[in-house]
């Protein structure tokens, strides 16, 4: 049986003890709010679905994004993913101190809904709009928050699911080939550089596939040249951020050659940092006339390639490390010149 108290005006208290059931109370302004909360509550007693919700009535969603930081976000692997998933999480709690303080019980769709038209209106230090990029991956690190203490939290629906709110289109696939002449421009700036590592790395970006930040970490032990693979530690993972996986990719004999033209001054085969790579890469393009590709395309470039030389989608991801087959069509893009070869043998 249910007691209801009035503690103060506007201030009717309800507590709730059965046996069998875990103990529940909770203040309402009205003594019919208070009613009708414990003749639900008893109700879903007696038919046995009740769902303990104290948790995320006690939790606001700024204690929940603190816990997150220091149980999640501080463990994982990858310092890169530690300090930007930090950042943002702080820089929500600042910014939407208001959202934040809400009990997550009492967080509904509609509030991030207004979250992200506020952010998708709003304006960088460049004066830009923010990137319909950024407010989705951002909706996505919220979901994840929650995901996060659901079962403890008592609650069935996570009120950031992507099916009641929409994330913003994003067009983000880059369809960026080029010939084997623009290639062999930007390789000669790169070896005009006065950084010496700057063209090998990024012909073994061509010849690998790899992500820029897997050639920085590769070590000399990581190569076994004889059967022609190199181990990548701690590559990138978004199904598992907190999760380190290595992965072995096989090496081209161009790629073998391009190694084995290094000079070993480090355990590191490229010891420089990201800031150096991108610095002498971006005046490299600049004066080849590309300053549309990036580092990242020569990933798009070698997996296009690949399909082009008849490899199927399970090889693809064995060379790429994908795992999921989406992703690996992102980063397809297939010349029209192999298309109309392969219709002329039809």
């Amino acid at each position: 049986m249910a007691t209801i108290r009035e503690k103060s005006p506007s201030h009717w208290h309800v507590q709730i003890r059965r046996q069998g059931w875990p103990f529940q109370s909770a203040t309402f302004k009205t003594k019919a709010k208070a009613q009708i909360w414990a003749r639900k509550i008893e109700a879903d007693m007696d038919q046995g679905r009740f769902i303990d919700t104290s948790g995320a009535r006690n939790t606001t969603l700024a204690n929940l994004i603190t816990l997150y930081i220091s149980n999640v976000t501080e463990k994982r692997p990858s310092k890169t993913s530690r300090v930007s998933e930090r950042l943002r999480l702080q820089k929500f709690l600042r910014d939407e101190h208001k959202l934040c303080s809400y009990a997550v019980f009492n967080l509904s769709p509609d509030h991030f809904e207004a979250y992200r038209d506020k952010r998708l209106k709003h304006k960088n230090k460049s004066g830009k709009l923010i990137a319909p990029g950024t407010v989705k991956r951002e909706l996505n690190l919220l979901k994840r928050v929650i995901d996060y203490r659901m079962r403890w939290l008592g609650l069935l629906l996570n009120p950031v699911n992507a099916t009641d709110v929409k994330r913003p289109a994003v067009n983000d696939e880059r369809n960026i080939r080029l010939s084997r002449q623009e290639i062999e421009r930007l390789l000669f700036y790169c070896r005009n550089s006065q950084n010496k590592l700057l063209a090998p790395i990024v012909e073994l970006g061509f010849e690998t596939g790899a992500r820029r930040g897997s050639l920085l970490k590769l070590e000399w032990a990581d190569l076994d040249l004889n059967k022609r693979t190199a181990l990548l530690r701690r590559i990138k993972n978004s199904r598992s951020p907190d999760k380190i996986i290595n992965h072995v990719m096989g090496l081209t004999p161009r790629a073998v050659d391009i190694l084995k033209s290094i000079p070993k001054i480090d355990k590191r085969i490229f010891p420089m940092t990201g800031n150096a790579l991108r610095k002498g890469f971006n005046r490299a393009r600049e004066n080849a006339g590309l300053t549309h590709f990036r580092f990242h395309d020569t990933r798009h470039e070698f997996i296009s390639r690949l399909f082009e030389a008849g490899w199927d989608m399970a090889l693809v991801m064995k060379q790429t490390g994908h795992r999921d087959i989406k992703s690996v069509l992102r980063y397809t893009n297939v010349s029209t010149d192999h298309l109309t070869d392969a219709l002329a043998k039809l």
